[in-house]
Protein backbone atom coordinates (compact mmCIF):
# COMPACT_ATOMS: atom_id res chain seq x y z
CA UNK A 1 0.00 0.00 0.00
CA UNK A 2 1.46 3.63 -0.91
CA UNK A 3 2.30 5.99 1.37
CA UNK A 4 0.47 9.12 1.24
CA UNK A 5 1.17 11.85 3.61
CA UNK A 6 -1.44 13.13 6.22
CA UNK A 7 -2.95 16.31 5.78
CA UNK A 8 -1.53 17.44 9.14
CA UNK A 9 2.44 16.66 7.42
CA UNK A 10 0.77 18.43 4.80
CA UNK A 11 -0.06 21.52 6.25
CA UNK A 12 2.94 21.51 8.86
CA UNK A 13 5.02 21.21 4.84
CA UNK A 14 3.30 24.46 4.01
CA UNK A 15 3.83 26.26 7.18
CA UNK A 16 7.45 25.72 6.83
CA UNK A 17 7.95 26.05 3.27
CA UNK A 18 6.16 29.95 3.78
CA UNK A 19 8.63 30.43 6.95
CA UNK A 20 11.75 29.99 5.63
CA UNK A 21 10.27 32.11 2.00
CA UNK A 22 9.24 34.81 4.98
CA UNK A 23 12.79 34.59 6.56
CA UNK A 24 14.99 34.61 3.53
CA UNK A 25 12.89 37.97 1.82
CA UNK A 26 14.09 40.16 4.43
CA UNK A 27 17.71 39.05 3.59
CA UNK A 28 17.25 39.53 -0.37
CA UNK A 29 15.81 42.79 0.24
CA UNK A 30 18.66 43.70 2.96
CA UNK A 31 20.80 42.59 -0.19
CA UNK A 32 19.31 45.17 -2.50
CA UNK A 33 19.31 48.07 -0.44
CA UNK A 34 23.28 47.44 0.30
CA UNK A 35 23.83 48.05 -3.31
CA UNK A 36 24.46 51.57 -4.12
CA UNK A 37 23.10 53.27 -7.27
CA UNK A 38 24.81 55.80 -9.60
CA UNK A 39 23.07 57.44 -12.54
CA UNK A 40 24.65 58.02 -15.99
CA UNK A 41 23.46 60.66 -18.54
CA UNK A 42 24.41 61.14 -22.18
CA UNK A 43 24.36 64.70 -22.99
CA UNK A 44 24.45 63.94 -26.66
CA UNK A 45 21.03 62.02 -26.45
CA UNK A 46 19.80 62.68 -23.25
CA UNK A 47 20.02 58.58 -22.36
CA UNK A 48 19.95 57.96 -18.71
CA UNK A 49 20.29 54.51 -16.93
CA UNK A 50 20.94 53.44 -13.59
CA UNK A 51 23.91 50.89 -12.53
CA UNK A 52 24.94 49.89 -9.24
CA UNK A 53 28.44 51.53 -8.01
CA UNK A 54 30.07 47.96 -8.08
CA UNK A 55 30.23 48.84 -12.02
CA UNK A 56 33.49 51.29 -12.70
CA UNK A 57 33.35 53.51 -16.14
CA UNK A 58 35.63 53.26 -18.71
CA UNK A 59 36.89 56.19 -20.92
CA UNK A 60 34.17 58.60 -22.39
CA UNK A 61 34.40 57.58 -26.09
CA UNK A 62 35.24 60.89 -28.80
CA UNK A 63 31.83 60.02 -30.14
CA UNK A 64 30.18 60.83 -26.85
CA UNK A 65 27.57 58.52 -27.47
CA UNK A 66 27.55 56.22 -24.34
CA UNK A 67 30.15 54.58 -22.20
CA UNK A 68 31.33 51.54 -20.84
CA UNK A 69 31.34 49.76 -16.99
CA UNK A 70 32.99 46.79 -15.68
CA UNK A 71 33.01 45.34 -12.58
CA UNK A 72 35.26 43.24 -10.36
CA UNK A 73 33.02 39.81 -11.22
CA UNK A 74 33.65 39.95 -14.84
CA UNK A 75 30.69 41.55 -15.67
CA UNK A 76 30.65 44.16 -18.29
CA UNK A 77 28.28 46.93 -18.96
CA UNK A 78 27.40 48.99 -22.25
CA UNK A 79 25.43 51.90 -22.48
CA UNK A 80 24.89 53.90 -26.09
CA UNK A 81 22.65 55.90 -28.02
CA UNK A 82 22.20 56.61 -31.46
CA UNK A 83 20.37 58.21 -34.53
CA UNK A 84 18.29 55.53 -35.94
CA UNK A 85 19.82 55.96 -39.29
CA UNK A 86 18.36 52.66 -40.87
CA UNK A 87 15.07 54.08 -39.55
CA UNK A 88 14.13 50.80 -38.18
CA UNK A 89 10.87 49.96 -36.14
CA UNK A 90 10.59 47.55 -33.42
CA UNK A 91 10.34 44.30 -36.00
CA UNK A 92 13.05 46.01 -38.22
CA UNK A 93 15.60 46.63 -35.51
CA UNK A 94 14.90 42.70 -34.11
CA UNK A 95 15.93 41.31 -37.90
CA UNK A 96 18.96 43.19 -38.06
CA UNK A 97 20.40 42.53 -34.50
CA UNK A 98 19.81 38.93 -35.25
CA UNK A 99 21.24 38.89 -38.47
CA UNK A 100 24.36 41.21 -37.12
CA UNK A 101 24.74 39.06 -33.81
CA UNK A 102 28.15 37.40 -32.99
CA UNK A 103 28.86 33.80 -33.42
CA UNK A 104 28.91 32.48 -29.70
CA UNK A 105 25.63 33.91 -28.81
CA UNK A 106 22.37 32.78 -28.71
CA UNK A 107 19.59 34.22 -28.12
CA UNK A 108 17.09 32.25 -25.24
CA UNK A 109 14.58 35.20 -24.52
CA UNK A 110 12.65 38.03 -26.50
CA UNK A 111 10.23 40.74 -25.50
CA UNK A 112 8.89 43.71 -27.27
CA UNK A 113 6.79 46.44 -26.80
CA UNK A 114 5.29 49.36 -29.00
CA UNK A 115 8.62 51.43 -28.69
CA UNK A 116 11.25 48.71 -27.11
CA UNK A 117 12.80 45.65 -27.82
CA UNK A 118 14.84 42.88 -25.10
CA UNK A 119 16.82 40.16 -26.42
CA UNK A 120 18.73 37.93 -24.14
CA UNK A 121 20.47 34.88 -24.02
CA UNK A 122 24.16 33.15 -23.75
CA UNK A 123 27.39 34.69 -24.99
CA UNK A 124 30.43 31.97 -24.77
CA UNK A 125 29.94 31.30 -21.08
CA UNK A 126 28.66 34.41 -19.96
CA UNK A 127 24.61 35.59 -19.83
CA UNK A 128 23.77 38.84 -21.83
CA UNK A 129 20.47 40.96 -21.37
CA UNK A 130 20.17 43.92 -24.07
CA UNK A 131 17.48 46.43 -24.17
CA UNK A 132 16.82 48.58 -26.77
CA UNK A 133 14.29 51.97 -26.20
CA UNK A 134 13.62 54.45 -29.22
CA UNK A 135 12.37 58.11 -28.78
CA UNK A 136 11.97 60.91 -30.14
CA UNK A 137 9.50 59.73 -32.90
CA UNK A 138 11.73 56.51 -33.38
CA UNK A 139 14.63 58.94 -34.17
CA UNK A 140 16.94 58.03 -31.49
CA UNK A 141 17.77 54.25 -30.41
CA UNK A 142 18.68 53.98 -26.53
CA UNK A 143 19.96 51.02 -25.28
CA UNK A 144 21.95 48.76 -23.15
CA UNK A 145 23.86 45.77 -22.97
CA UNK A 146 25.08 43.58 -19.70
CA UNK A 147 26.77 40.78 -19.38
CA UNK A 148 27.73 38.39 -16.69
CA UNK A 149 29.43 34.94 -15.63
CA UNK A 150 26.10 32.59 -15.82
CA UNK A 151 27.27 31.35 -12.23
CA UNK A 152 25.82 35.28 -11.31
CA UNK A 153 23.09 35.03 -12.84
CA UNK A 154 20.73 35.04 -9.77
CA UNK A 155 22.21 37.68 -8.65
CA UNK A 156 22.15 39.58 -11.53
CA UNK A 157 18.77 38.48 -11.90
CA UNK A 158 17.53 41.75 -9.76
CA UNK A 159 20.04 44.39 -11.18
CA UNK A 160 19.13 43.31 -14.63
CA UNK A 161 15.65 44.04 -13.61
CA UNK A 162 16.50 47.79 -12.45
CA UNK A 163 18.69 48.60 -14.60
CA UNK A 164 16.12 47.74 -17.70
CA UNK A 165 13.40 49.76 -15.87
CA UNK A 166 15.51 53.01 -15.64
CA UNK A 167 16.92 53.05 -19.34
CA UNK A 168 14.62 56.20 -20.46
CA UNK A 169 15.32 58.93 -23.54
CA UNK A 170 15.41 62.39 -23.22
CA UNK A 171 16.59 65.48 -24.08
CA UNK A 172 20.42 66.07 -25.32
CA UNK A 173 22.43 68.71 -27.14
CA UNK A 174 21.77 66.77 -30.57
CA UNK A 175 17.52 65.73 -29.93
CA UNK A 176 14.97 68.11 -30.11
CA UNK A 177 11.15 67.67 -29.31
CA UNK A 178 9.59 65.01 -26.86
CA UNK A 179 11.81 61.74 -26.02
Amino acid sequence: MPCTPSSATLRISRRALIAGALVSLPGVAWAEKRESWKSYFNSRYGTSIEYPSRFKPGAAPDADDGLRFNSDDGAELAVWASFNALDHDIPGLEDFLRESRKADEKITYRATGKNWLVLSGTRGDKVFYTRYLLSHRNEVENAFDISYPAALAAAYDPIVARIAKSLKGGRGFQTSGKP
